[in-house]
């Protein structure tokens, strides 16, 4: 099913103004020479097509740490993968999760903006068996193009908060013909079964399972071997992957709680690098080092500001408490799975549509509370002061990600199912 015409040529006039924006932007963009072209259909780089293809495309960071247990067994079962991204840090990270197998088993680039022409160049490139789009971002000329050319179209770990609901449900024909071309949508919570079927899905069509979140990190990370001895001792707790406005919470909070634990630790995650500077200018009015100059955790150290990427299951690992952030402003939530996966207690703010079935179901168990600003101070200091009931919630929520390590192999039958 074509999408409406409206839709078709809101792109074609959209798409040369897109390329200007990027061009524009180019000399802030690290990998600006690839994401202009790949993403207008041109010079990708090659992948060996001595075996099937799988195009998954996963919008950032976030989506590719949830998807990739999946695209393991993928890569297990005998497939090639070509890995699309948005961002750049979700660009990056592909290079990070697939070290030493870029270029032979998986191959990544930009993902391609929605138009037809560019689309069947990308897809007359990478010739995929499958299209997988993890958890909620949709184009409807992209499945449109798959349809026709008779490719199977996925969504895994499907999520539609209601606010995207009453959104997509403002344009009928549009959604519809999505849900359309889409051959299998795989829900990671009932709310979300509902909403694409009330969209317009075909109830044979859609599928629920558990969260592929379940199925990520289970056991300890490697913690840098120079922080151990460091942090003997004290207690500590983690604000991480966070937004704007977080950081002033959590170093108030910080604030008050050196008062009732005076050889406190806060370790501080911001989501973002390219705010790592702005966090450390709020750090001032404590005793901080930063990750990123190779600084270590002191005996006086008050704030650690973890200034890098691909270390926050360390962080969580050296930490009694877990803050999960996005929470307390309105960004959704990031992944609390992560830390109480090391049998550590967490706490998140009121902002969790992205992560709601899970945190409903933590909280259920003891293993996650969720707070406010004004709160967050009270609900640090119960468990700090308390470590052995700390460590039984934690112990809580672990037992459940275990029971629900594997998500990822119950959905990747249902892939499989479709090959």
């Amino acid at each position: 099913m074509r999408p409406p015409l409206y839709y078709r040529l809101a792109i074609i006039v959209l798409r040369p103004l897109y390329r200007l924006f990027l061009t524009y932007k180019k000399d802030k963009l690290p990998h600006d020479g690839r994401q202009i072209a790949e993403r207008f259909g041109q010079n990708y780089l090659p992948i060996a097509h001595d075996k099937p293809v799988i195009w998954c495309h996963a919008v950032s960071l976030g989506e590719l740490n949830t998807v990739h247990p999946l695209l393991n067994l993928i890569l297990d079962d005998g497939c090639h993968l070509w890995i699309t991204s948005t961002t750049q840090t979700g660009f990056d990270r592909v290079g990070v999760l697939f070290k030493g197998k870029l270029g032979k088993s998986v191959q990544h680039s930009f993902v391609p903006v929605d138009d037809v022409m560019v689309l069947k160049r990308f897809l007359a490139h990478v010739c995929p068996v499958m299209a997988l789009f993890v958890e909620t971002e949709l184009w409807a000329n992209t499945l449109s193009v798959l349809s026709e050319q008779g490719i199977p179209r996925v969504m895994v770990n499907a999520r539609l908060t209601q606010k995207s609901f009453d959104s997509y449900a403002k344009f009928t024909r549009l959604s519809q013909s999505m849900m359309t071309n889409l051959s299998l949508i795989i829900t990671q919570d009932e709310q979300s079964y509902h909403n694409f079927i009330a969209l317009g899905a075909s109830h044979d069509k859609v599928k629920q399972a558990y969260s592929l979140k379940w199925s990520g990190q289970i056991g300890s990370p490697q913690t840098p071997t120079d922080f151990h001895g460091f942090v003997k001792d004290r207690p500590i707790w983690v604000m991480a992957s966070t937004h704007e406005g977080e950081e002033r919470l959590a170093l108030a909070t910080h604030k008050k709680l050196l008062k009732d634990f005076p050889d406190l630790l806060l370790i501080l995650v911001p989501r973002h690098p390219e705010r790592f500077d702005d966090v450390a200018s709020l750090c001032t009015d404590f005793v901080y080092h930063r990750r990123s100059l190779g600084e270590f955790i002191t005996d006086d150290t008050q704030v650690y500001l973890a200034d890098s990427m691909g270390e926050l299951l360390a962080w969580y690992e050296l930490c009694d408490v877990a803050v999960v952030g996005g929470s307390f402003v309105d960004k959704g939530g990031h992944n609390p799975i992560e830390p109480i996966s090391l049998a550590r207690p967490v706490i998140m703010g009121q902002y969790v549509k992205n992560c709601a079935q899970i945190v409903y179901d933590f909280v259920h168990v003891g293993a996650l509370v969720q707070s406010d600003d004004g709160r967050l101070y009270g609900a640090l200091k119960t468990w700090l002061a308390n470590p052995d009931l700390a460590k039984h919630a934690g112990k809580s929520g672990q037992r459940l990600v275990q029971e629900r390590a594997d998500a990822d192999i119950v959905q990747f039958a249902m892939i499989k199912a479709l090959l």
